[in-house]
């Protein structure tokens, strides 16, 4: 179980630089695996956090949420449209077969020309509609938070699955100088089996059985490296790049950055900072916006509207001619349908309410079950480090024992295959460790880059 310290400050740092002793060992024999088979290639490492960076900037759920993002503020700005005046220009030229006559008793007038132009100038304005306007602009604002919300909850996933690719890509290389190990030492063991053979001190079966064990591991050896292959074009694709582009990784890292926060802190910083629940906050403001403006729509609506009239008419003394013209619409009753858009929003609204009272219990539950299988991976990486020490004196002295002639070939491989599996364990639970962390400090609402900031930094290429 980590260290964890309290702090009065209210948000409290979430990292620590001490290391732990039972870590760093576990990282060090990490790291000595690592560099068994580390071969500078001059190409910049790409570090944990700058590929966490990377992903922010250029993954597909960056480029998307960027966009719609813009499509919400460009709805935000149509909602402002009815606190801005309007304006309308129109122009025409009419021709008549007859003039308008206009008739007197017995006597005609004309009252306009045959051909005419006429124009039109019109200013509106909308003085009050019962708080609709500022409803829905009010919705269209909560509207663009919850959509800014929602794409920065899918890029921090996004993050989360760069951090589950580099760290397999790490493992995996771990991995393979372990079985690097292994097929040098079956080949150092077939080597003695071949001479106490020809001495005729040891049955063929000997030779049968080590050579089996030895292809084993090295088709084992084929399928990580596969499986790095893939790792790393996936977090190629992940931070917006060609599969295929060259990415040099640090060979290992180092111990996870402890942290000083309780489960307690982390579970309220959730509630508080997870981008998931912070967009349905945003949500349900712009649906209990909704709700206010169905029920304005009751409301009667006033107006006003200037307007510029002018037609070409010789017979008019005044062919230009302004106006002012102020005006209110109400619709008195509509047959219950406003009363039924209320009651809709109404449902969404209480439905949301439910969706995050339901996620604030999911957090509580994620963050604990992640903050536990922290601690055990830290632990168990610890018992791994104890586990590799004596599965490797284990293996000596059955080495010993079979030149002597008091052990048995099957009893080698045994001990070979177990401390090949402590070495397993210690790189994946390591490395588990940290996956275990980013999901932990993603619920928690943390930002991934800044806590891994400059991890592996000084790691050696591979």
């Amino acid at each position: 179980m980590p260290q964890l310290h309290q702090h009065k400050h209210p948000r409290q740092p979430i990292r620590n630089r001490v290391r732990r002793p039972g870590s760093a060992l576990a990282a060090a024999l990490v790291a000595s695996l690592a560099a068994a088979q580390s071969s500078p290639t001059g190409q910049p490492l790409m570090t944990l956090d700058e590929a966490l960076r990377e992903i922010a900037a250029h993954s597909t759920a960056s480029v998307t949420s960027r966009l719609d993002l813009g499509a919400a503020m460009e709805s935000t700005k149509r909602a402002e449209v009815p606190y801005r005046p309007t304006a309308s220009v129109s122009a025409g030229f009419q021709a008549r077969d007859n003039q308008v006559l206009a008739r007197l008793g017995a006597l005609q007038a004309p009252t306009t020309q045959q051909n005419f132009f006429t124009g039109e100038l019109d200013v509106g304005y909308l003085l009050w509609d019962g708080g609709k306007r500022s409803s829905a602009l009010a919705s269209s604002k909560s509207a663009e938070e919850a959509t800014a919300l929602r794409g920065q909850a899918g890029v921090r996933s996004a993050q989360l699955d760069g951090l589950v690719s580099y760290i397999q890509v790490l493992a995996l290389k771990a991995q393979r100088v372990v079985l690097s190990q292994r097929v040098a030492s079956l080949q150092d063991h077939l080597r003695e089996v071949k001479d106490l053979f020809d001495q005729g001190v040891v049955a063929r079966n000997d030779l049968l059985e080590t050579e089996v064990r030895l292809r084993l591991v090295q088709d084992q050896t084929a399928q990580v490296e596969n499986g790095e292959a893939v790792a790393l074009q996936t977090l190629n694709r992940l931070m917006g790049r060609s599969p295929t582009e060259p990415l040099a990784l640090p060979a290992s890292l180092p111990a996870p950055p402890p942290l000083v926060a309780t489960s307690g802190d982390l579970k309220k910083r959730a509630a508080d900072s997870n981008r998931q629940m912070l967009a349905l906050q945003a949500r349900l403001r712009a649906q209990e916006d909704v709700v206010s403006f169905h029920k304005s729509e009751s409301y009667p609506t006033f107006f006003a509207q200037a307007s510029h009239t002018y037609q070409q008419n010789q017979y008019l003394v005044y062919p230009n001619a302004n106006f002012l013209f102020l005006g209110v619409t109400w619709e008195v009753y509509d047959g219950g349908s406003r009363q039924a858009n209320v009651r809709e929003a109404d449902y969404a609204a209480a439905r949301t309410r439910e969706e995050i009272a339901d996620l604030r219990r999911q957090l509580e539950v994620q963050v604990e079950q992640a903050y536990r299988e922290y601690a055990q991976a830290l632990k168990e990486a610890a018992t791994a480090e104890t586990n590799v020490a004596a599965a490797d004196e284990n293996l000596r002295i059955e080495e010993d024992q079979y030149k002597g002639g008091l052990a048995k070939t099957t009893d080698v491989l045994d001990a070979e295959s177990v401390l090949a599996d402590s070495r397993f364990s210690l790189v994946n639970q390591h490395y588990n460790a940290y996956l275990k962390q980013g999901a932990l400090l993603t619920a928690a609402g943390e930002d991934l880059p800044t806590f891994f900031a400059g991890v592996g930094s000084n790691g050696q290429e591979q």
